[in-house]
């Protein structure tokens, strides 16, 4: 078995040649032993010894970073966002004050433990921050990282939460995973999610993904006829049925774009417009729902793009009655055989998926499916999708620069 160090487990330095399940495993190993491995000594020190007093500034004006900030709550002192484009206009961003770099490099000057988080998401920008903090030796955090060094999981969304601890409790089922992976590419791309997940360096999954407009109809698992009909589950601005035209050129039967945001529905109100009077209007049909195992209304986060969401139940009484959404299973909705069914709809594919089983059993489509958003869903979707038809084959990809866009495909 190859002789890993902490150190190249958690910069991907000095591995040599490497089998991508045993370095998975010796991740789980270390994990085991100390969770904390990945946050850098001088972080660990700073925090044990200003406990919320600890000051901190973000790096990268992000989504990411907004949920720090909510995470973040009375545990340490978020003092400021550096975002160099901003900084000049006196703005904010979620209420804490945007600086420039050059003002932040003198902050760290006068306060050594200030402790800077990298809460980028375009992985030039990550990588800007980290050499800079580096270069001037300032403590500094990634995303990941922050969010186990200061125990945020618990206070923030579950789509950014932590794996590690399911990862290193479920790891002989992930095992059984990588065994069900149909091609070598799919099982390298699972270990190194996964060690991602555990270590919190984006070089692990950096070296498997694959540009983001191979998402979907374009993961080279699979080929497409001229008579594809989708079922395009969290359809957002069109992206996946854009890319079903493209791919075949026009030539396809039919697609059901579902979707319950209604900054979304707008845009794809807009969509359906570009094709009226063209041989397309009839197959494109839009379905302003959620989709899950039962008929309900639910309270829905409407954010417009990919960001809109259902609401935990907790959330339910603060939601103003006209964000709840409409569910309907997929079973109602589709009216004929789908030869595809694409999912990304923020963490409630698996509820969508059990309100799809007698389609999937009828038409055994090609499933698309996010499985990033909440750490059980490279586990629990391919063992609901065995229950109800268990010879499929399934194949993973990984599709951008940070965490997101990790998808299970079944054909």
């Amino acid at each position: 078995m190859h002789a890993f160090t902490p150190d190249s487990l958690q910069t991907r330095v000095n591995l040599g040649v490497f089998d991508a399940r045993e370095t998975f495993l010796a991740a789980v190993d270390l994990y085991r032993q100390d969770p904390q491995f990945c946050v850098p000594a001088q972080v660990r020190e700073i925090f044990a010894r200003r406990n919320a007093e600890t000051p901190i500034v973000l790096l990268g004006r992000s989504d990411f970073g907004a949920n720090l900030i909510h995470g973040f709550g009375q545990r340490a002192r978020v003092l400021h966002v550096v975002d160099d484009f901003r900084a000049h206009r006196g703005e904010q961003y979620r209420g804490v004050d945007i600086i420039s770099t050059d003002r932040f490099l003198e902050m760290a000057r006068q306060d050594p433990d200030l402790i800077g988080i990298n809460a980028c998401r375009n992985d030039f920008s990550r990588r800007f921050f980290d050499d800079l903090c580096r270069n001037h030796r300032i403590p500094h955090l990634n995303f990941e990282q922050a969010t186990r060094a200061f125990g945020l999981s618990d206070a923030m969304d579950p789509r950014v939460a932590d794996w590690g601890g399911v990862i290193a409790a479920r790891c002989a089922d992930y095992l059984k995973l990588g065994q069900r992976m149909a091609d070598p590419y799919s099982v390298e791309t699972l270990y190194a999610v996964l060690t991602f997940h555990l270590t919190g360096n984006p070089e692990w999954f950096l070296n498997v993904a694959r540009p983001y407009p191979t998402l979907y109809v374009r993961s080279g698992l699979f080929s497409f006829s001229e008579h594809e009909k989708m079922v395009d589950c969290g359809a957002s601005i069109g992206e996946s049925t854009t890319a079903l035209i493209g791919t075949t050129q026009g030539r396809f039967d039919r697609s059901w774009m579902i979707e319950p945001d209604r900054l979304n529905i707008a845009t794809l109100q807009g969509f359906l417009r570009k094709y009226a009077g063209t041989p397309h209007a009839q197959k494109l049909s839009l379905h302003p729902v959620a989709v899950g195992e039962h008929p309900d209304k639910v309270p829905f986060s409407h954010v417009g793009n990919h960001g809109g969401a259902v609401l935990p139940p907790e959330m339910a009484q603060a939601c103003p009655v006209a964000d709840f959404v409409r569910v309907e299973r997929i079973d109602d909705i589709v009216d004929d055989q789908p030869t595809i069914i694409k999912m990304d709809i923020e963490g409630y594919e698996l509820p969508a998926l059990k309100g799809a089983a007698r389609t999937i059993r009828a038409a055994r489509p090609k499933l698309m499916l996010s499985a990033y958003h909440r750490s059980t869903d490279l586990l629990d979707i391919p063992q609901f999708i065995d229950t109800i038809a268990p010879d499929y084959r399934i194949g993973l990809r990984h599709h951008t620069e940070d965490r997101w866009d990790t998808c299970l495909y079944f054909y």
